[in-house]
């Protein structure tokens, strides 16, 4: 048995299971990434852990696809297409009974760029917050008087919200608090937060200008998702927004190329595309809640930008041998094979 060199580029980018980018080179050993579950028919995404990571020397072929994304391995590399595995470019090593990459084939993956790990800026921030006053179906309303209370059932909401009052100045609290579910009449252990309803109300006026901000628009979606108490922004009731506040939870999503359904008679709207959509939305708006996409299909919406337009033969000194115990893991939004032996007898 031979083994052939089988390595990516160290500066494409691995999508990680916390949302979060890496660079192949960066990868260290019990780093958690995507990975997927496929049989030959149906692709589903799932989890899988980074067990080696080495250095290797070896020949190198691009790939160039239709939106302009570049993947870079060995020849013998493996990539995941709709066709199933195919190799990437026959040099002659591998055997004649392998398949190969070929222009206008079409690979599986995240069907738009997944964008560098995005920081929380002061819009951000500040759009988030609104998008939490705008709509929450799990929080307790604001209410004029001196405070406004909220209750969220998932703790970790709450705390962002305190956290970014604290970080703008607003008087803020939180205790201990049993509530409700008024839908299923459960009670739960959470934390109230307790805010200067003056602040939030000048807060809101100050930042609310800044709905034409694509950072206030990236943290109004993320807080709007959040506050509605669930987990599940592929189904989301609007019913309580205003207009102008839907307009912008739609030109959010746009700006980063989202495909979006609105049905006005049911005022319900959709985010489109399936687990692969829904990663990335996850990767762009950072929301607190998250949804295991283990759980979602895998769509092929927009599969027409993960065609491939080139192949070539480069020089490259910076690949990397890549061993996962998924087999596989997502490389520059495409699913790549791990190090494989190739038999060669």
């Amino acid at each position: 048995m031979k083994k052939i060199c089988d390595c990516v580029d160290g500066n494409m980018d691995v999508l990680m299971y916390d949302n979060t980018i890496k660079k192949v080179r960066d990868l260290c050993k019990d780093d958690i990434v995507y990975s997927v579950s496929y049989d030959g028919e149906d692709l589903t995404f799932t989890r899988g852990t980074i067990l080696e990571v080495n250095r290797r020397k070896s020949s190198a072929v691009r790939i160039t696809l239709s939106d302009g994304r570049i993947l870079i391995s060995s020849p013998c590399h493996q990539w995941l297409s709709q066709s199933g595995w195919l190799l990437t470019y026959d040099d002659s090593e591998a055997s004649n009974s392998f398949l190969f990459l070929q222009e206008n084939t079409y690979m599986q993956g995240i069907y738009r760029n997944i964008p560098l790990n995005i920081k929380e800026s002061k819009l951000y921030m500040a759009g988030y917050l609104i998008g939490v006053e705008v709509f929450g179906k799990s929080l307790v309303p604001l209410r004029g008087g001196e405070y406004a209370d909220f209750v969220s059932p998932d703790i970790e909401v709450t705390r962002r919200v305190y956290n970014y009052y604290k970080y703008f100045g607003v008087e803020t609290s939180l205790s201990d608090f049993c509530a409700t579910n008024l839908d299923t009449n459960e009670i739960f252990a959470t934390k109230k937060l307790k805010a200067s309803y003056k602040d939030v109300l000048k807060l809101s006026e100050k930042y609310v200008v800044n709905k034409e901000n694509e950072e206030f628009r990236r943290g109004f979606v993320a807080g709007l998702y959040d506050s509605a108490g669930t987990v599940n922004p592929i189904k989301k009731s609007l019913k309580s927004l205003k207009k102008d506040f839907l307009e912008i939870l739609e030109k959010g999503l746009k700006q980063y190329d989202f495909d979006y359904s609105y049905r006005s008679e049911f005022w319900e709207g959709a985010l489109l595309g399936g687990a692969p959509e829904l990663i990335r939305f996850y990767n762009i708006f950072k929301p607190v809640n998250k949804l295991p996409v283990e759980n979602i299909e895998a769509s092929n919406i927009h599969q027409e930008n993960n065609r491939i337009v080139s192949i070539e033969e480069i020089r490259s000194d910076n690949l990397y041998e890549i061993v996962t115990t998924s087999r596989n893991f997502i490389a520059n939004g495409i699913v790549t094979h791990d190090c494989a032996v190739i038999d060669q007898n």
